[in-house]
């Protein structure tokens, strides 16, 4: 639909940029309708429980001895930590350059730099965030900070002091946390040219999805210095090697994993730990989105090999297993834990473009995350629809959603599409059913905790779409009580142009007044709604709509009615009126011009809208 049904609209960061990648849209409609088959869940991931009962069987290592940055000094020797190849973390040699005071707000930066041969060839490379670098011996902190088109392997180390006052920050825990929207501050472009010294990206390990799909992603994720590149992702037909008794899940300098998306396609973002105390993980020794508490699956990772590039070299990298909870994401690092486990939202999508080729169904999990998950569910579905019907040509789509949400009953919406150039991403974001995630999670009113994503794609390579291009009746003024024929004249896509006669019935009490007929294609035309009150109004204003194969006549009329507590209460009188009537305080109810309507189905997708005005003559 072109407007929510539900207002006020709330504008956000993070909406912002699901908005800008429907900009453009194709028309689209959304009507009641019976939710998509349901496909078999995913393989449910281990419980917390388990996880605690795994951790205390492994023993705690002793802490390493901390040097703060207080006693770093130019010319000192040591060495760091991560994985280049495969999970087992190696060394690498770096030598103190000086210290940066006050680089970020109450934060020092220790620079350092290396001559290990490795790194000579790549520079420092994006995905190394986190690695502990150890100066005489003792900690200082996490290599975070690196220059775009660098000749020479220098980077900037995050103080360990930083990292561990993470570890004593008190948590709100997850009922009080609400989704976060959006990062605090943006991170430069990757492969940008400004010379100045920046957090090292993340690389976005990205597998399953097409080109199209990772272009945008790589657009979504851009502002956060994360690198979508096509990796792989945690393989259920290759389960993860078992571990040696009593070996931990991470240790200083091995590959750790922040899962987006899992199952039949997967998006993580990969770094580096730092320390390790208990079932506490200090790692990335800078923010990953910096948006304080959250909760995000975490996972071991495997490193395939490092990629050399003139702008930013990077790690090519895939979660293994699921091993903990993303719980803190602050200026000087994320802090994990592998004793909790969070849920993710199961998103199953169909896709079925016709002409006797079969079905498909994708399981994923998306991340439950106000910000994140419109946007990663969206792209789960553009990408099903791609790898089915790919094909660049004049497509009618059907589009059922099935969002369900704790507590109300589930959202089930129709959408009616037409593109010119197949399911392009434009067209299928355009979908009410894909907006209505984004219009729950950042509903005013409380938390809309979505169960499971349904979604259904049907995909007909044909044109059955009509224009309407004009709309008459035989005299511009009316008799009232009348019932006159509106002639609605429609252009079909490559056809010749047709006419549909629709009788109307022009009331008794518009005598006298000069009345609006507007024919609009159904999806255009705006449902009768009230502000809503709460979150089941909400989610109850979200169903009404017209759908895209119809054609909505409206008779609009100088009388007013009022919308109050919810409701719409049509026709009232003068005085009435004027005593509702918001005024310079507290706004009791909000005034409406009275439309009435009338929908005739079509056989194909209309777009368009026209109108007249005319003049309804006293009674005689």
């Amino acid at each position: 639909m072109t407007e929510s049904p539900c207002a006020p609209s709330i504008r956000r960061v993070g909406a912002s940029l699901l908005v800008g990648l429907l900009a453009g849209a194709a028309p689209v409609a959304a009507s009641a309708a019976p939710p998509p088959t349901s496909p078999a869940p995913p393989t449910p991931v281990s419980t917390a429980a388990t996880a605690r009962t795994a951790q205390a069987a492994r023993p705690t290592p002793a802490p390493p001895e901390i040097i703060p940055v207080s006693e770093v000094r130019a010319g000192m020797r040591g060495y760091g930590l991560t994985v280049f190849q495969g999970t087992k973390p190696e060394r690498f040699e770096v030598k103190v350059i000086s210290v940066l005071h006050h680089f970020l707000p109450k934060q020092d930066i220790i620079l350092i730099q290396s001559d290990d041969p490795r790194l000579l060839h790549s520079g420092i490379v994006a995905g190394m965030s986190g690695s502990p670098i150890y100066l005489e011996g003792r900690l200082a902190g996490a290599l975070a900070y690196g220059w775009n088109f660098a000749k020479d392997p220098i980077a900037g180390v995050t103080p360990i002091e930083s990292m561990l006052a993470e570890m004593k920050r008190p948590l709100r825990g997850k009922l009080s946390t609400p989704s976060a929207e959006a990062m605090n501050e943006p991170a430069p472009k990757p492969g940008s040219t400004e010379p100045r010294l920046v957090r090292a990206s993340v690389p976005l390990s990205i597998a399953g999805f097409s080109s199209s799909a990772l272009a945008n992603l790589t657009e979504a994720f851009a502002p956060y210095g994360m690198v979508p590149m096509v990796g792989g992702g945690a393989s259920a037909k290759r389960p993860p090697a078992p571990r040696a008794p009593g070996a931990p899940l991470f240790e200083p300098g091995s590959a750790i994993a922040v899962q987006l998306v899992r199952g039949d396609v997967s998006v993580a973002a990969t770094g580096t730990v730092t320390y390790v105390s208990g079932d506490k993980v200090l790692a990335f020794g800078h923010p990953m989105f910096n948006v304080g508490e959250v909760y995000l699956p975490i996972a071991t990772a495997e490193v395939h090999t490092f990629m050399s590039a003139l702008s930013s070299s990077f790690k090519l990298s895939s979660p293994i297993e699921e091993v903990g909870t993303l719980l803190q994401d602050r200026q000087s690092c994320i802090l994990a834990d592998t004793s909790q486990r969070v849920d993710m939202i199961p998103v199953h999508v169909t896709v079925a473009a016709g002409q006797g080729r079969p079905e498909q169904t994708f399981h994923t999990e998306v991340v439950r995350h106000r910000f994140l998950t419109p946007i990663l569910a969206a792209s789960v579905a553009d990408n099903a629809a791609k790898a089915v019907a790919s094909d660049v040509a004049d497509a009618t789509i059907t589009l059922r959603s099935n969002l369900q949400v704790r507590g109300h009953k589930p959202l089930e919406l129709v959408d009616h599409l037409y593109s010119p150039d197949g399911v392009s991403s434009r067209t299928l974001m355009s979908a009410s059913g894909v907006k209505a995630i984004g219009d729950l999670l950042f509903n005013p009113f409380s938390p809309a905790n979505l169960d499971k994503i349904e979604i259904r794609v049907d995909v007909d390579y044909k044109a059955d779409v009509s224009e309407i291009v004009g709309v008459s009746l035989n005299s511009d003024e009316l008799e009232p009580g009348s019932r006159p024929a509106l002639t609605v004249t429609l252009r079909p896509y490559a056809g010749k142009e047709t006419v549909q006669t629709i009788p109307l019935e022009i009331p008794r009490a518009l005598a006298g007044q000069t009345v609006k007929l507007v024919a609009t294609a159904g999806n255009l035309a705006k449902p009768e709604t009230a502000p809503p009150e709460n979150l089941a109004n909400y989610i109850d204003n979200l169903r009404k709509g017209y759908p895209a194969r119809s054609i909505v006549v409206s008779v609009e009329t100088p009388d007013e009615g009022v919308i109050m507590r919810g409701s719409v209460i049509p026709d009232l009188p003068g005085s009435v009126i004027d005593t509702l009537r918001p005024g310079a305080s507290t706004r009791r109810a909000d005034t409406f011009k009275r439309a009435s309507r009338l929908v005739v189905p079509t056989r194909g997708i209309v777009t368009g809208k026209q109108e007249i005005t005319v003049h309804v003559h006293e009674e005689r």
